[in-house]
């Protein structure tokens, strides 16, 4: 079983950001962080869809101009907000990257940024038509369904959409059919977000492929 690095393990460094995936890289498999359209354009690493949480600035990210945005700091911290391309020149060419589309529109242009880089990189999303505009531009691109709470038939979702990967809350794998009838169709399986190494355990007995943490644990 493999070890993501949620936002680059967030409750140990300033979540998605430059430092967070070159010290998580050093331990996890796989570096995890989320995506979004700034509002001069720029495709930008930050969770929420406003920056008032992870900085001292406030606003939404959408109406918010690169330059902005670098203005602030993360965290209580000395680093910024990166651009998607600044993220992914931090991640070694051996560590897989999990990027997770959190705007509806921007498909098009994370292929165009991730087009040349070494690394394997699975768009991941809650959102099924960025899902399925990637698969519509790149058969061969890997794809991640997320599956939120409301989803009721999460796997036939999945392969409906062409999904090489399906992740779920680690409740949800551990509690229902859902990683058996992912693995008889051949979706890789992602669990979030744990905190214990017992958790972690009992998904890979289960047949979890992957888990997710926000700090360093044994998988």
């Amino acid at each position: 079983m493999r070890l993501i690095a949620h936002r680059g393990f967030a409750t140990v460094s300033p979540e998605n950001t430059i430092e967070a995936v070159r010290s998580a890289a050093t331990y996890a498999d796989a570096v995890e962080f989320d995506v979004r359209r700034c509002g001069s354009g720029e495709l930008v690493v930050v969770h929420d869809e406003t920056i008032d949480r992870v900085t001292d600035g406030t606003g939404l990210v959408a109406d918010t101009t690169f330059e902005t945005l670098e203005s602030y700091t993360v965290l209580d911290s000395k680093e910024r907000i990166p651009t998607l391309e600044g993220m992914l020149d931090a991640v070694p060419p051996d560590v897989e990257v999990n990027l997770e589309l959190k705007d509806l529109g921007i498909a098009a242009d994370v292929l165009d940024v991730i087009a040349d880089v070494e690394n394997r990189v699975v768009t991941t999303s809650f959102l099924e038509p960025e899902l399925r505009r990637i698969r519509g531009l790149d058969r061969t691109q890997p794809t991640g369904l997320l599956v939120s709470r409301r989803l009721a038939s999460p796997v036939t979702t999945a392969v409906e959409l062409g999904c090489d990967v399906i992740g779920a809350n680690y409740w949800r794998c551990l509690t229902t059919r859902l990683v058996p009838r992912a693995k008889a169709v051949d979706l890789e399986v992602h669990a979030w977000s744990i905190e214990r190494q017992l958790t972690a355990t009992l998904l890979g007995l289960r047949g979890v492929d992957c888990v997710s943490a926000d700090r360093p644990i044994p998988v």
